[in-house]
Formats: structure tokens, sequence, C-alpha cells
């Protein structure tokens, strides 16, 4: 099946997962909400890992739609009760819980939608664990604009002193390894 059709399949566990909780608020079924906040997001990733296909980028948002839902059930819940006189009266307790499942929900979808790969990586910058040594002096490009360059096509401000001694520790380690030259 094509990754596409799969996370397309897998947004109608989300989606019925919100009818779900909305149908159970209004029936004010608050722990039966919970249960579906929380059986959403679970079964979604269940799901993306058995089929084996890719998360899309609105996991985050997606995360933090279902911990404002969870908390706002969590605050429905134990965030305040009725009193004998068909009042209601807030019980601090229950919505400092409410606040801080908001918080982690919140924190966890924005490290999620901050954390995608296409996001970091560019495709020009090689990943190596090993140190890559600098550039040779006849293979330094300047990138900077018209004006900041000499009709010879070189850049004004290149300094080459400047540059082996800020590079001079690279240069150490890769002639006492055997690395170098």
């Amino acid at each position: 099946m094509n990754n596409n059709i799969r996370a397309g399949v897998g947004f109608l566990i989300p989606a019925v997962a919100i009818i779900a909780f909305f149908s159970s608020i209004l029936v004010e079924n608050y722990l039966l909400g919970i249960f579906f906040a929380i059986a959403g997001v679970l079964v979604w990733f269940l799901y993306a890992a058995i089929m084996q296909s890719e998360l899309p980028d609105v996991t985050g948002n997606v995360i933090i739609v279902f911990g404002f839902l969870l908390s706002s059930a969590v605050l429905l819940k134990y965030g305040w009760e009725q009193n004998m006189f068909g009042g209601f009266v807030f019980n601090l307790e229950g919505a400092m819980l409410s606040a801080v499942l908001l918080f982690f929900s919140v924190l966890l979808g924005v490290l999620f939608r901050n954390s995608h790969p296409s996001h970091h990586l560019s495709p020009n910058i090689p990943v190596s664990s090993e140190p890559q040594a600098p550039p040779a002096e006849s293979t330094v490009v300047s990138t900077v604009e018209e004006d900041q360059t000499s009709e010879e096509g070189e850049y004004d401000g290149y300094n080459s002193e400047a540059y082996e001694a800020y590079y001079s520790d690279y240069y150490d380690y890769y002639n006492e390894n055997g690395d170098g030259e």
C-alpha cells in the first residue's frame, strides 16, 4: 500500500476519536472522554508502527489537540464539582492536574513538530561524526554580494593569516595523526 494511502487511512483514527470524545462530553460521561482522548493518540501511533508508515508533519499538532482534549476532560471531571444547590465549586487540585497535562502535551507536541528530520538536514551539508578538514585556500568560495568583491572576483576581506591562525588546531591534529599533508 502506498505511504500516502496509509497516512490518509491513519488520519481516520484521530477523526473517529475526536467525534467519540465530543459525543461522550455531550452526554456528560467525562471518564469516557478521557479514555477517547488517550486511546485516539495511542491507537494512531500503534497503527503507524504496525503499518510502518512515516508520521506526517502534523503529528505535533495532533498531539497538542489531543492533549487539549485530555486536559479539558480532566478539568470537567476533576476541576469542578456541583454542589447541592445546583452551583459549581472550583476544585484547585483538579484544575492544576489539567494544567499540568496541558503543559506536557503542548511541550511534547512542540518537540514533535520541531524534530522532523527534513527541517534539520540540508542536502548540501554532509553528516559525519568525524571532524572535517578545513578547506584549502584555493577552494574558499565567497558567497557575498557583488559590491564586496573586487574586479578579479576575489573577496576583499579575506585574510589568509587569520584563517591559518584560526584553523591551526585542525592542522596540528591532522598532521599528528598522519591524516594531513
